[in-house]
């Protein structure tokens, strides 16, 4: 059941991406929210659905509002049509300042509902953000909400929510890699969701949403080698396939001469970078069998790999 759904959310969203009516793709968008919720409460308790009818509500308000100012837009009548769209979209996707919701429902999906929100939920509000975008208008906006995303993921003992700060980091970065080509972002969507895919199959594997709950799982050192190369790789860290992508679109804004908006990406990319390792230095150190014999002393690990961090920042500045 929940594979049809998402083949479903899947098929109806590459269709929104083919449409050239945006009454025809808000429709779409309404179907992929229908068949999400259904996805998400499929032989849930009542705490689930209580928490995704609230998630109904807040979308179901903002697509109202999409609706009228299409209409809006569409016969020309109001003259910030298009601001309010954005916004609307913005709660779409989770951005800042309109991420409440997301950050609500992490943590209480499982897997499967976590992986179709952070990739194929998202692929219609990014089209009709993309009609709307504009790189100088809207910087602002990505710089705000890659910001306090990579500030509120810090020390979050919920995985699934670490990695929803994560994604709206990775939202930004895919509507950057739309204004320079379609075909950057198919490859950059398409990576991300093959490294999302592959770490949610293995945390979704040991039932893992908690990261004290790597105390009591008996998980092969390899899995949680794993674990990390994965985190790494969607957050941007050399030499993995998602710091290939970004390298491309730091590389294209800074011959534009957006260096200080390059500079403030790469400082968001580091941020994120150090969500994961702090999340490894918990696995690997102080939940693993290898090092409860050991009294030494770690506390200064996350210290240390953030100074480290501020070292690749500054090499990338140098460049």
């Amino acid at each position: 059941m929940k594979i049809m759904l998402v083949y479903l959310i899947s098929w109806f969203s590459i269709m929104g991406w083919t449409m050239n009516n945006w009454l025809m793709i808000w429709y779409l968008m309404e179907v992929c929210l229908v068949l999400f919720v259904g996805l998400c409460t499929s032989g849930k308790g009542y705490s689930v659905s209580e928490v995704m009818m609230s998630y109904y509500l807040v979308q179901s308000i903002f697509s109202l509002i999409m609706l009228v100012f299409i209409l809006f837009y569409m016969f020309n009548l109001f003259y910030l049509c298009s601001f309010i769209l954005i916004l609307s979209l913005m709660a779409k996707m989770g951005l800042f300042p309109l991420h409440f919701w997301f950050i609500l429902i992490c943590g209480k999906l499982d897997w499967i509902s976590f992986f179709t929100l952070s990739t194929l939920m998202k692929l219609i509000p990014l089209i009709l953000l993309y009609y709307l975008f504009s790189t100088s208008s809207f910087s602002f906006v990505l710089i705000s909400s890659s910001f306090f995303g990579s500030l509120l993921g810090l020390n979050n003992s919920v995985i699934q929510k670490t990695m929803g700060f994560s994604s709206m980091i990775t939202v930004c970065w895919f509507i950057y890699s739309m204004s320079i080509s379609f075909n950057l972002f198919f490859f950059y969507f398409i990576s991300y969701v093959i490294m999302l895919f592959w770490l949610v199959i293995i945390l979704n594997k040991y039932s893992i949403f908690y990261i004290n709950q790597f105390k009591f799982n008996s998980m092969n050192l390899s899995m949680k080698i794993m674990i990390f190369i994965y985190g790494l790789s969607i957050s941007g860290f050399p030499p993995f396939l998602g710091f290939l992508v970004k390298w491309l679109v730091i590389n294209y804004f800074w011959l534009l001469g957006f260096k200080f908006l390059v500079s403030l990406m790469i400082l968001v990319s580091v941020l994120s970078v150090y969500f994961y390792l702090q999340m490894f230095f918990y696995i690997m150190l102080m939940f693993s069998s290898y090092v409860k014999w050991y009294t030494n002393n770690f506390g200064s690990f996350g210290l240390l790999s953030f100074l480290f961090l501020m070292s690749y920042i500054i090499l990338f500045m140098l460049y």
